[in-house]
């Protein structure tokens, strides 16, 4: 099934991955932990609707959840935009084909991550000026690239190639029962967001 096609059930597949994403770092948790979740569910959205910018709308809708239902906290929702970001482009670059490659799966999966760590600690440290950042200078986003990205990329490795498997998998079973797919996402991202005040 072409994933490069925009249809009504993709779109509510994304908006509920998205609303997912943003309960999720409304929930909070291990800073690691997080991450994987997103990849993973990056990873999921972009088998569904593979095109540039697909990744970054479900940051920006994460973003949304996330600052409505919590009082905003900057740095991390800039957190979490860098993140799409970060995927969206190396999933430009590297996931064209619409067939499986492991090794190239999970590649876009760590330098997904690395770029992310890379960019937050330059815009902690250069642009938003964040507390102690700007202090480390350089060696400060060097570390955090390489240690809180490095780890977050060893974890990539295998979450990103699971979740496009699960994506493919999904788009698969659509090819039969869109509607019913169709139906659960958008429930279940309508059930997210009339749950999010409660929780945040």
């Amino acid at each position: 099934m072409d994933s490069k096609r925009i249809t009504p059930w993709r779109l509510a597949c994304l908006a509920g991955l998205a609303s997912l994403w943003g309960m999720s770092e409304l929930l909070g948790g291990p800073t690691l932990r997080v991450t994987a979740t997103a990849l993973l569910l990056l990873a999921i959205g972009r088998a569904i609707l593979n095109l540039p910018g697909s990744s970054l709308a479900i940051a920006g809708v994460a973003v949304i959840f996330r600052a409505v239902n919590a009082a905003p906290f900057y740095c991390h929702l800039a957190g979490v935009a860098l993140l799409g970001a970060a995927f969206d482009a190396m999933a430009t670059l590297l996931l064209r084909g619409e067939g499986r490659m492991l090794l190239r799966d999970a590649l876009a999966g760590a330098a997904s991550a690395l770029l992310s760590a890379a960019s937050f600690a330059f815009a902690m440290v250069y642009v938003f000026r964040f507390r102690s950042w700007p202090q480390g200078g350089f060696g400060r986003v060097a570390e955090h690239t390489f240690y809180s990205g490095g780890r977050a990329a060893l974890l990539a490795l295998l979450v990103v190639p699971l979740g496009l498997l699960i994506g493919r998998e999904l788009s698969r079973v659509a090819v039969r029962h869109s509607r019913p797919l169709l139906a659960a996402a958008a429930g279940a991202g309508a059930l997210l967001w009339l749950l999010g005040p409660f929780i945040g």
